[in-house]
């Protein structure tokens, strides 16, 4: 099996399955035996609950030995469920026979965008192997590549992250460069940018012709830095508060820069007066920039891991592994739901006006895998002297367990509402 085609020209006509959309599917296939088939026919089948298949059967025909042929005249017809979370991976069995031979072939398909892509320029590329692995681990689908030029497939991705590394082993993202060009584009058409480098956001710019992305970034460049990062603190009233790190990048000779315009800080050196991270809200689209190695950062306890850090990252850019989404409803005039404190170790209240016309509230704590950890008796919301309902949430399970630290998210449900708020749990 070389692959499979999806062609929807009935639908928003751009090469792939998306969510609430049917398309035709093709696979091609290939002869590789020493026999000629004169009559193959082919059927796929899922399991997958997003998935339906309403035409499973494709037939081929004659495929002689060596040759290569795409069932374009009898394609499948595959729906995927408007609520497939992006950037789930569906999987197929392929069975293809002729007379008495039978062999079954596997596949996968990415429902709608890929979550992210890793350009990996860095010579020395352990940070972004790292990212991407950890991406991976987390439930997030992409791709990491050492090579930008040529590309033209930048919108598949809710993503990017960018990996140029730090001095001397490091890659100029060059003023005039078509890899420039593109980032900004992508950027202008609603992308969502990281990009770490030790030289990137001063030294580049200024010395190596490298593209000015400060501004973009809502990034003050400040000067060129020394030998001294480490550890590497979060920033209080943001997705990286409490994070604390030990850094072990190729080297701590890095660019100190500070938040401005839109941008704010989201991390400094511990022990000294400088900042080497900024996250940006620009409104079309989110970035963050940091001038270390999110690869050189060593794992400690609580929310102070790269995993916790990345599906942040990933959370502040609006995307989920799991389809959990941190959302509010637009008509409700306060913040319907509260979390204080957040982050907790103890015991966490939960507190939340009423609904209007709502009789009753259905609220639910998950992990950021998706999993359901603990799910409250639903609570009446009949009494009139109640105006605000508190819960408290002593970080315990449904079978009494106290919960790893991490991320989770808190959701409040009525037959026409749903409020979602991420919490993070530490030690």
């Amino acid at each position: 099996m070389l692959g499979t085609t999806v062609y929807d020209a009935g639908g928003n006509n751009n090469g792939r399955l998306d969510p609430g959309e049917t398309v035709d599917l093709t696979s091609t296939l290939r002869n590789t035996g020493a026999v000629d088939f004169t009559n193959l026919s082919t059927t796929i089948e899922s399991s997958d609950p997003y998935i339906t298949i309403t035409d499973n059967a494709g037939y081929f025909g004659s495929l002689a030995v060596d040759s290569i042929k795409e069932n374009t005249g009898d394609p499948y017809v595959v729906s995927a469920d408007p609520s497939t979370p992006t950037g789930h991976i569906a999987e197929f069995n392929l069975v293809a026979g002729d007379g008495g031979y039978v062999d079954t072939l596997t596949f996968k398909l990415i429902v709608g965008n890929y979550h992210y892509l890793v350009w990996n320029a860095d010579p020395t590329p352990t940070s972004g192997q790292r990212i991407d692995s950890i991406l991976g681990s987390l439930g997030y689908t992409g791709e990491c590549s050492t090579d930008l030029l040529g590309r033209d497939d930048l919108e598949l991705y809710n993503a990017i992250f960018v990996c140029v590394g730090i001095f001397a082993n490091n890659y100029v993202i060059g003023e005039s460069s078509s890899e420039a060009t593109a980032l900004v584009d992508y950027l202008n058409n609603g992308g969502n940018l990281y990009i770490e480098g030790g030289d990137f956001w001063y030294y580049d710019p200024l010395y190596m012709g490298g593209y000015d992305f400060g501004p973009l970034f809502g990034i003050q460049a400040i000067s060129d830095g020394t030998g001294d990062l480490g550890p590497v603190v979060g920033e209080s009233g943001t997705f990286t508060s409490q994070m604390n790190f030990n850094y072990t990048g190729e080297n701590s000779y890095i660019d100190h820069i500070n938040p401005t315009g839109s941008g704010f800080l989201i991390f400094r050196d511990g022990n000294n007066n400088y900042n080497c991270g900024v996250a940006n809200d620009a409104g079309i689209y989110k970035t963050v920039g940091t001038s270390f190695e999110l690869g050189g950062l060593v794992d400690g306890s609580g929310v102070s891991t790269r995993a916790v850090l990345l599906d942040s990252i990933m959370h502040f850019f609006g995307i989920f592994s799991t389809g959990i989404d941190e959302i509010s409803d637009v008509n409700v005039k306060a913040p319907i739901l509260k979390l204080y404190p957040n982050p907790f170790s103890k015991l966490m209240t939960i507190s939340f006006g009423k609904v209007h016309g709502a009789k009753s509230i259905d609220l639910k704590i998950y992990d950021a895998t998706g999993r359901l950890v603990r799910s409250f008796p639903i609570i009446n919301l009949c009494n009139p002297n109640k105006s605000v309902v508190s819960v408290c949430w002593d970080g315990k399970d449904d079978s009494g367990h106290k919960v790893s630290s991490g991320i989770y998210f808190v959701t409040l449900e009525t037959e026409d509402f749903r409020d979602t708020k991420k919490v993070i749990v530490v030690e």
